[in-house]
C-alpha cells in the first residue's frame, strides 16, 4: 500500500514516514501543497499532518473531490475546530496529533480501504456517463433519420439496431455514421 504524507512541517512528515515504512508501507512525503496535488497519482491514501490548515485547504479539497485517495488528517487538539470547519463536507476524518500509533495505523488502514470503494464508485460513474452519452448520441441519430428520411421514431430505432447487428458495430458507432452523413 502506498501512502502520501503531506505536511507543512518536514520533520513531522519524516517522523510519520519512518513509522509507516517500519510497518511495511511504501511512503512518499510532500511539504508543498501544489506539488502534493500534482504528484498524488499512484497513492492509496494521504495523511495530512498540518499546523497551517488554511495553506492546505485547496489540496485537501482536491484530494477529496477529484481523487479516490483515502484521507486522514492529523492535527493538534487546539486546531481541531478549525480543521472541522475547513474540512466540513469533504469526508476527511481528523485524529489528534498525539493519537497512539495503534489508533493512527488503524485509521490509516480504514482510509486506505475507502480508496478501493471510492475508486470503484468513480469507475462506475464514468461508465454511466459514457452510457448516457451514447444514449444521447443514438437519440440525435434517430432525430436525424426522422427529419431527413421521414421515419417514425420506432422505425429509426429499429434501423439503428438492425444496422448495428448487421455490421457488428455498436449503436454508438452506427449513430456516429448517421450523424456524419446527415449533420455535415
Amino acid at each position: 500500500m502506498r501512502i502520501l504524507v503531506c505536511s507543512d512541517v518536514p520533520s513531522a512528515a519524516q517522523k510519520i514516514a519512518c513509522l509507516l515504512e517500519e510497518k511495511g508501507y511504501s511512503v512518499g512525503t510532500e511539504c508543498d501543497p501544489a506539488a502534493a496535488r500534482s504528484g498524488c497519482g499512484g497513492y492509496d491514501a494521504a495523511v495530512l499532518v498540518l499546523s497551517e490548515i488554511s495553506a492546505w485547504e485547496q489540496t485537501a479539497r482536491f484530494f477529496s473531490l477529484e481523487t479516490s485517495l483515502g484521507l486522514l488528517a492529523l492535527l493538534r487538539e487546539c486546531a481541531r475546530e478549525e480543521g472541522e470547519r475547513t474540512f466540513a463536507g469533504l469526508g476527511i476524518p481528523i485524529l489528534p496529533l498525539d493519537a497512539g500509533s495503534k489508533t493512527f495505523l488503524f485509521a490509516l488502514e480504514f482510509a486506505a480501504k475507502s480508496n478501493e470503494r471510492l475508486r470503484s464508485m468513480r469507475d462506475e460513474n464514468v461508465r454511466l456517463k459514457e452510457s448516457i452519452g451514447d444514449l444521447k448520441l443514438v437519440d440525435r441519430a434517430k432525430c436525424a433519420l426522422i427529419q431527413y428520411l421521414n421515419m417514425t421514431e420506432s422505425d429509426a430505432h429499429r434501423f439503428i439496431e438492425k444496422q448495428a447487428m448487421n455490421k457488428r458495430l455498436s449503436k454508438r458507432e452506427i449513430a456516429l455514421q448517421i450523424l456524419s452523413a446527415y449533420e455535415s
